[in-house]
């Protein structure tokens, strides 16, 4: 069997990145992005999404696994083999020798030297990564199969399809997903506007969200039906009943993307029927959606925030527009902010109030409570 492992400083740089598997709160968690991370995902972005569209794969797990086995670009065999994978072997000859962490059967954690592929250019990486996901093993090019964009429904399929086969860690796969949710990755998967490989696609723009947000089944829910992708985005698309899935009127769905249509000027979200971010995702139209009322107005004032820190979303959370954390509060930079506009949110009986705020050369909705004053 053929086992990617990973590089012994990359084991050290996922200790430092701070992420907490499994912890889930009624709050969105956001880690502010900082200079290497941004940088990383700028300098590999085009190579990834070139590479894994070509090979259908989804960019967002791509990204991820170049991130975690790398430390965002940090290690030696990153920075000195263009190899961004822990791939084992020689490419066109050339090799260069690392200590790895590997895992026994029995999921024991021991240490080894290995040759590791030395690669001319980062895309000669991603496109051998590619590859071998595309092309398996000897005697099973199937594989990886559960990593395909035909075969795996939402990236977080093709993340945990890797577990136990690319790599010997056995949570390697929710690694995975929790950069992709905390870096916001699946924005690498619309393609930069279109979400197919297709020229005959429709061009569809992603907008990833907040995970917790949620709506309920609308009463005609049952009219439309329900897709692992947005339809026409040249993706194989895979057609759900409800009756297979189960469905009523009011039923609570939890959301964290929302895609727009410019042909058809509609708008389509990915649900899941659990607030469990791991749950299985599907695609559906608007009209299958019930959302909580959110009335604006124009509001001319200058607020001074607390001290407390509080979410700034791009838009009012758990509207239809589905909101993004921008930053908090307390890093904006500024006590006293700039209001345009008011927004009352009702949701289950309860009423919020938000109002859209400018300082220190950032936009976004702030809750009402972030507020010591407001004149």
């Amino acid at each position: 069997m053929h086992k990617q492992t990973v590089v012994k400083m990359v084991s050290a740089c996922f200790v430092t990145l701070g992420l907490a598997v499994g912890i889930t709160t009624s709050q969105p968690q956001h880690s502010k992005a900082s200079t290497q991370t941004t940088q990383f995902i700028s300098k590999l972005g085009p190579s990834v999404k070139s590479v894994a569209n070509s090979y259908k794969l989804y960019p967002s797990v791509m990204m991820a696994q170049a991130a975690l086995e790398s430390g965002w670009g940090s290690s030696t065999l990153s920075t000195s083999a263009n190899n961004y994978f822990g791939v084992k072997g020689a490419y066109n000859g050339q090799s260069v020798t690392m200590s790895t962490a590997e895992y026994d059967s029995n999921g024991q954690l021991y240490y080894t030297d290995a040759q590791f592929k030395k690669y001319p250019s980062i895309k000669a990486s991603m496109t051998d990564n590619a590859q071998l996901l595309r092309n398996g093993i000897s005697g099973n090019p199937s594989f990886y199969s559960g990593t395909w964009r035909e075969n795996a429904s939402t990236y977080e399929d093709a993340a945990n399809a890797l577990t136990g086969k690319y790599a010997t860690a056995p949570n390697y796969g929710q690694s995975l997903i929790n950069l992709i949710q905390t870096y916001s990755l699946d924005a690498l998967d619309s393609g930069g506007s279109t979400g197919g490989s297709s020229a005959n696609a429709d061009k569809i723009t992603y907008n990833s969200a907040s995970s917790n947000q949620t709506a309920t089944l609308s009463s005609a829910f049952r009219k439309y039906a329900v897709y692992n992708h947005v339809t026409g985005s040249g993706y194989k698309t895979t057609k759900y009943a409800w009756k297979t899935l189960g469905g009523w009127t009011g039923r609570p769905v939890w959301l964290d993307n929302r895609a727009y249509k410019s042909r058809s000027k509609t708008n389509w979200y990915r649900i899941r029927f659990s607030k469990q971010t791991t749950a299985k995702k599907y695609w559906v139209y608007a009209k299958v959606l019930s959302f909580p009322i959110t009335k604006y107005s124009t509001a001319k004032a200058t607020g001074t925030l607390s001290t407390t820190k509080n979410y700034v979303y791009n838009h009012v959370y758990n509207s239809s527009y589905l909101a993004k954390v921008l930053t908090t509060t307390d890093q904006l930079g500024a006590s006293k902010v700039a209001i345009s506009q008011k927004a009352t949110h009702v949701q289950n009986g309860l009423t919020s109030i938000w109002y859209k705020v400018t300082a220190d050369q950032t936009t976004g909705w702030v809750e009402a409570p972030a507020f010591s004053k407001i004149k």
